[in-house]
């Protein structure tokens, strides 16, 4: 019918060469524009023993045939005088000009966390916290943290756990021990997602043959290691392993699993009647940070309503309403 308008317009005016199939989208087509738009991921770290700091930039962008690309723009020497927010973008954005790529409100960035990152990209573009960077910070603290926010971290049991499994598998590194051992001991790193996994799981593993590579001087500290209490936190800490595998994703997109990942964490953090006293300290520690501390944003939301499988919102029948109203 829409055709058959356009061809009695054409009737009354022959000049016109219009094609309807220029104004209207295939059906299928999600977004015309969707091969102009793309994705910036930015990061800072600076190197321990030299001090000097660097920026990593990645671009991410689909194309016509809704095939996502990847390319590493540099891992750049960050020269200006300070990391404030302003020196930040500043830097940034000269960057992408000489890539001939500028931020606008259309274009996503995805960035850490620190306040200085928010205030870096609170204008001129959409940014968007990493998922995997909110959940591996939670894991570091309860390992590692004290206090957090003026707020005791209430996990010294799986602390002790931590400490004592390092401790060892720390010296054993040192002292070229370890060739003696079936599978490598794993330091742990707080660069590296899920490092406390990693470590405990590796230790747990080779634990029996442990004490022969020891000193007498760390007989105590493996002793002091529950192996019962590993094998649980390695059990409870391998759905965490598993979901930042899934967030970290790098050959298809991701935004739409933030939303029942972060519900299935919440869920595997309901403490149960057979767990451990410390086991329940690190749950319910856990859940409290999730909740709180990992806030999904409208994109989310958005994007979770817009996958196939994930738009009754079953995993988190309640958030439903909210992005029902976001995307009226």
């Amino acid at each position: 019918m829409i055709q058959s308008i356009f061809d009695a317009g054409r009737y009354f005016s022959p000049t016109s060469n219009v094609s309807v199939k220029d104004i209207i989208p295939s059906p299928i087509t999600i977004n015309r524009h969707i091969d102009q738009t793309y994705c910036i991921r930015c990061g800072f770290w600076t190197e321990r023993y030299s001090g000097l700091s660097y920026c990593g930039l990645a671009l991410r962008f689909v194309t016509k045939d809704f095939t996502l690309h990847n390319f590493i723009l540099g891992c750049i020497f960050y020269d200006a005088d300070s990391q404030s927010a302003n020196n930040i973008r500043m830097f940034v954005d000269a960057q992408l000009l000489s890539f001939g790529l500028t931020l606008n409100n259309k274009i996503f960035a995805v960035t850490d966390n620190e306040n200085k990152m928010r205030a870096a990209f609170k204008e001129k573009c959409t940014r968007i916290g990493r998922s995997i960077r909110y959940l591996n910070k939670q894991l570091e603290h309860s390992c590692t943290s004290e206090e957090i926010e003026r707020t005791f971290v209430r996990c010294s049991k799986i602390q002790n756990l931590f400490d004592n499994v390092k401790k060892v598998g720390t010296h054993v590194r040192r002292r070229h021990r370890q060739v003696k051992l079936k599978q490598k001991l794993q330091l742990y790193l707080d660069t590296s997602f899920n490092g406390t996994f990693y470590m405990m799981n590796v230790f747990l593993n080779v634990y029996d043959d442990i004490g022969s590579v020891l000193n007498s001087g760390y007989i105590d500290y493996l002793t002091s290691v529950d192996k019962d209490l590993l094998k649980e936190v390695c059990r409870f800490l391998i759905v965490f392993d598993n979901a930042i595998d899934q967030l970290s994703a790098e050959e298809r997109p991701t935004m739409h699993q933030a939303l029942p990942i972060r519900q299935l964490l919440i869920d595997h953090c309901e403490v149960k009647f057979e767990d451990s006293s410390e086991l329940k300290e690190l749950k319910l520690f856990l859940c409290e940070r999730i909740k709180s501390v990992w806030i999904l944003q409208d994109q989310h939301y958005i994007f979770t309503f817009l996958h196939p499988r994930l738009k009754r919102f079953d995993a988190a029948p309640y958030e439903k309403d909210i992005a029902f109203d976001l995307v009226k």
